[in-house]
C-alpha cells in the first residue's frame, strides 16, 4: 500500500470513528508513519480529503451493486432484487462503511450536506432505477401482482432502510429480524417464493 493508500485508509478509519470535526490530520500523519507536513504532499487538506473519502465510499457502493447488476443479467426480476438487498446489507454491515454512511447521511457536517447528497445522491438515484425497473417487470411478468410501483417501491425502500437500521443493534438475531421483514414484505406485496 503507497502512502496515498495509507493516508485514505486512516482518513476513513477516522472519519468513520471520529467524524469530520474530530479528525485531526496530525492523528492521520501518525497512523500513516510520517510527519502532518508530509501530508500536503498527497493532500491539499482535511476539506479535500473528507470530499475523497465520501467519493470512494460512493464508488465503492456503487461498484458493488452494479457488479451484482451485472452478475445477475438475465435472471428472473424478483431474483436480481434479492440480489441487490443481499448485496447492500452485506456491503454496509461492514462496520466502517456503516459508521461512515451514518455520519455522512444522519449528521452530516452542514458544510458538507450538498456535496454528499449531490454524490451519493446520483449512486442512488441510478439504483433506485434499476430496482424500479426489476419492479415493473416482475408485474409485467405476472411474478407481482399489478400496483403501484411507487408504493411498491416505497414499501420495499422501508423494509431495506429497517434492515440497513438493523446494523446498528448488537443483537444477535439480527440476521433473522432481517429475513423475517423481507418474508413479509414479500408477502405484503404479493411476491410468491
Amino acid at each position: 500500500m503507497n502512502t496515498k493508500e495509507k493516508i485514505m485508509q486512516s482518513a476513513r478509519t477516522r472519519f468513520a470513528r471520529e467524524g469530520y470535526e474530530g479528525l485531526s490530520l496530525a492523528a492521520v500523519a501518525e497512523d500513516v508513519g510520517i510527519r502532518k507536513p508530509s501530508l500536503y504532499a498527497h493532500i491539499d487538506g482535511k476539506e479535500q480529503l473528507f470530499k475523497q473519502v465520501i467519493t470512494d465510499m460512493a464508488n465503492r457502493y456503487e461498484e458493488v451493486w452494479q457488479t451484482t447488476c451485472d452478475d445477475t443479467v438475465g435472471r428472473p426480476p424478483l431474483e436480481r432484487i434479492e440480489s441487490i438487498v443481499n448485496t447492500l446489507t452485506s456491503f454496509f454491515s461492514d462496520h466502517e462503511t456503516w459508521m461512515l454512511t451514518k455520519r455522512m447521511l444522519l449528521v452530516p457536517p452542514p458544510e458538507f450536506r450538498e456535496y454528499i447528497e449531490e454524490v451519493i445522491g446520483t449512486v442512488e438515484t441510478k439504483l433506485k432505477r434499476f430496482e424500479k425497473e426489476q419492479f415493473r417487470l416482475a408485474m409485467e411478468r405476472g411474478d407481482l401482482p399489478v400496483q403501484s410501483l411507487d408504493e411498491l417501491y416505497a414499501a420495499y425502500y422501508c423494509f431495506l432502510d429497517g434492515a440497513l437500521l438493523s446494523l446498528f443493534t448488537f443483537e444477535e438475531d439480527r440476521e433473522m429480524r432481517q429475513q423475517a421483514a423481507f418474508r413479509i414484505f414479500k408477502k405484503g406485496v404479493g411476491w410468491d417464493e
